[in-house]
């Protein structure tokens, strides 16, 4: 039929329809095949552990997740800390625009003097 679409199957349904299609070819299987019935229930394990713990399983996956998560915080806290700096920068704009003490005090904190004056040095 050429106007209808297929339904999306989510990745739970496949996962579901794999398990039943594996269960259905297990029980198939008839007692005398014990030692394949074994080999099977082997692989099944076999998968299911390496989907949890393997390289890219389940366990990584959450180790993932909590470092991104710290990451974040940091970054936050860096955030908070840049907008204080911020802060800082444009009120010691706003002073050095509007005081022109804050202007001298900031000269002579760099060791500028007026012209004429004698700066004196002490050694300890």
């Amino acid at each position: 039929m050429l106007g209808m679409r297929k339904k999306k199957r989510t990745g739970t349904q496949i996962a579901q329809e794999i398990g039943y299609s594996i269960a259905i070819k297990v029980k198939d299987i008839g007692k005398h095949d014990l030692s394949l019935k074994i080999i099977c229930v082997a692989c099944i394990a076999l998968f299911s552990f390496s989907i949890c713990f393997g390289i890219y399983g389940l366990v990584s996956r959450l180790s993932d997740i909590t470092k991104k998560e710290q990451n974040v915080e940091k970054l936050e806290h860096e955030l908070v800390d840049l907008g204080k700096q911020l802060e800082e920068s444009l009120e010691l704009k706003h002073k050095l625009i509007t005081d022109s003490l804050a202007i001298e005090a900031l000269a002579r904190s760099h060791g500028m003097s007026k012209k004429g004056e004698k700066i004196f040095f002490f050694l300890d």
